[in-house]
């Protein structure tokens, strides 16, 4: 019995690690995603943002030259499928 116990318990955590890896590989996925579609604008690829992602919420920062390029990356994000929310934390120089 207690070894059944036992291997309940080794495959109850197993499950979670492998719930929390699956997780972590789509937040991988997505960011690469929209860093994708973020790098794919010439105005906005010079500037090499750092895009994230958690739980579907994504958030970009780094530094841009003027404010409508920080809009234009945020614009761009929202389209990506599968967002659910953009934390747009760039700065503009401007």
């Amino acid at each position: 019995m207690k070894n059944l116990i036992r291997l309940s318990v080794v495959v109850a955590l197993l499950s979670s690690s492998m719930a929390a890896f699956a997780g972590e590989a789509e937040d991988m996925a997505l960011a690469e995603k929209v860093k994708t579609a973020i790098d794919a604008s010439s105005s906005l690829k010079p500037f090499n943002l750092k895009v994230s992602s958690k739980n579907n919420d994504v958030t970009i920062e780094g530094s841009v030259n003027e404010g409508l390029q920080m809009a234009e990356a945020g614009m761009i994000a929202e389209k990506v499928e599968g967002v659910k929310y953009v934390f747009n934390n760039i700065v503009p120089k401007q």
